[in-house]
């Protein structure tokens, strides 16, 4: 763990989220060039390849999506008096990975949350007739969901019940603590960014559904209109969702969007390599450390600056990797178990170099046991706990708890389950493919008593996540930075020695839903 150095996480930083990179987009020459630093770094640490043809990468083949918002519109219709949306104001939308050109005009139904979830005791879709029609549905989940439990029905899971229940559109309402805390013109530019999916040997993207033919995202203004006459005012069903309380009814009007989409194909790298394990049996299984190399690359400028640098989004993880093979690799004897280090690419997108990844891995899926990912180190203030993100759900929780207690760490619950973290990062990726994932970062209680952790976060995730000012000019604590990763490190090295492979807890949600997938 002493190989685990601040100059070191500090100058693979200052590379990787330097200007001449341009940010680092998905399937762009600084991305490209991220990716050849990065498997330059792993072949000097001595390990193997891990990508395809005993190659450094797993080449990730993408189309790229992006709205022609001039060519896009939207309007709603009551009584046959159409009122036109005003895109970047009123809505926005993506586009659609699935069609280049599109047209929907449908009856819109609220649903709540857009949830059914019926081991939890909660489905927004009871008694509901959406089939033919454009659902409308809050971000997120119930709250009163446990905290992994509510950030899964807070991601691709409500599109896939959308189009279970026969829905051609799905909008989402921009209203509430999350516009609270990401204001609506942030997301508008991130739409300004391409989006990305991965293309099967079909030709057919990923976590798509060619039922629905349109989509967007509205603005509180706008999203209180579509409540005009209907049986609830938009704030009463958000205080009802607040409160748990499925809810779905007709609203008074109709839907119209016209969408237009360009697609592109493209090809972006996972970036993969190999420590063999020393056991004779056990290093025939795998536990992958990730971290996306990708950021958001040139985007609208602030304050004069369009290059999204990502230095703790996730230059700093991507550091972070480097450095835990780094450890690994001066070990006196490798660990039982091998070791797979994997730098995915499109993160931002959607997690798609990681879906791409443990769908397709480059070792047999059965023989995948475990996913610690590092999306961010913990960069702002020593701190005295951590928290783990999925540790409740599979034995890795345990491991966790041991290593941190090693550090004289304590281990926190999720403090922001609204934030539904745990399907924003790439381990989440693993988890829908049966493999228990786990995700670690620092708490809010500072070694220094005068520092409040949380405010410290909430800020930066206001004013400097996923813009150009996180860049290496911010304040960052390297010490911090170190006790982060050799804490990742320890938490691997504790999986790869372990006699017992990782398991999901008896009855976990989510190895009940997914761990089938492991072995198909």
């Amino acid at each position: 763990m002493d190989q685990i150095r601040p100059e070191a996480i500090r100058a693979h930083m200052r590379f990787l989220a330097d200007d001449l990179l341009e940010g680092r987009g998905t399937a762009t020459r600084g991305q490209d060039l991220a990716a050849r630093y990065i498997a330059s770094e792993f072949e000097a640490l001595g390990l193997e390849p891990a990508g395809v043809n005993h190659t450094w990468y797993q080449p990730v083949p993408l189309r790229r999506i992006e709205i022609q918002s001039a060519q896009t519109s939207m309007a709603l219709i009551r009584q046959g008096s159409e009122e036109k949306l005003q895109f970047g104001t009123d809505y926005v939308t993506a586009g659609s990975p699935v069609y280049q050109d599109t047209n929907v005009r449908a009856a819109a139904v609220f649903v709540g949350f857009g949830v059914s979830a019926p081991a939890l005791g909660y489905d927004d879709y009871a008694g509901a007739d959406v089939r033919g029609k454009i659902v409308v549905m809050m971000y997120g989940a119930p709250p009163r969901f446990p905290s992994a439990e509510r950030a899964h029905y807070s991601g691709i899971v409500k599109s896939e019940q959308a189009a279970a229940h026969g829905a051609v559109g799905v909008i989402a309402l921009w209203v509430g603590d999350v516009a609270a805390h990401f204001p609506f013109p942030r997301i508008v530019d991130n739409v300004k960014s391409p989006g990305y999916r991965w293309l099967d040997a079909q030709g057919r993207p990923n976590d798509s559904f060619p039922q629905f033919r349109g989509g967007a995202v509205l603005a509180g203004e706008c999203a209180r209109r579509l409540f005009e006459g209907a049986p609830k005012t938009l704030d009463q069903a958000i205080a009802d969702g607040k409160a748990g309380n499925p809810q779905a009814f007709a609203l008074p009007l109709e839907v119209a969007i016209h969408t237009v989409t360009r697609h592109t194909a493209v090809s972006s790298p996972n970036v993969a390599a190999l420590l063999r394990g020393s056991d004779p049996v056990l290093r025939e299984e795998y536990v992958v450390y990730t971290a996306h190399s990708d950021h958001m690359g040139i985007g609208p400028p602030v304050d004069g600056d369009a290059i999204y640098n990502g230095a703790v989004d996730n230059a700093s993880g991507t550091s972070a990797l480097i450095e835990v093979a780094r450890a690994f690799t001066r070990l006196p004897r490798p660990p039982r178990r091998s070791i797979l280090f994997v730098a995915v690419t499109a993160e931002e997108a959607g997690l798609i170099g990681s879906d791409y990844f443990a769908r397709n891995p480059t070792v047999p899926r059965p023989l995948l046991v475990a996913d610690i990912n590092i999306d961010g180190l913990s960069l702002f203030y020593d701190f005295n706990d951590v928290v783990a993100l999925g540790e409740e759900h599979s034995t890795l929780g345990q491991l966790a708890r041991q290593a941190a207690a090693r550090m004289d760490l304590e281990v926190s619950p999720d403090p922001m389950p609204e934030e539904v973290f745990f399907i924003r990062s790439d381990q989440y990726s693993f988890v829908r493919q049966g493999v228990p994932a786990i995700m670690v970062s620092e708490g809010f209680k500072a070694r220094d008593p005068r520092i409040d952790g949380k405010k410290l976060a909430l800020d930066w995730e206001a004013k400097l996540y996923h813009t150009p000012k996180d860049d290496m000019s911010q304040p960052l604590d390297f010490q911090a930075a170190v006790r982060s990763t050799r804490l990742q490190f320890l938490i691997g090295y504790l999986t790869a020695q372990s006699g017992d492979r990782p398991a999901w807890n008896p009855g976990d949600f989510f190895g009940k839903a997914f761990g089938e997938n492991r072995e198909r």
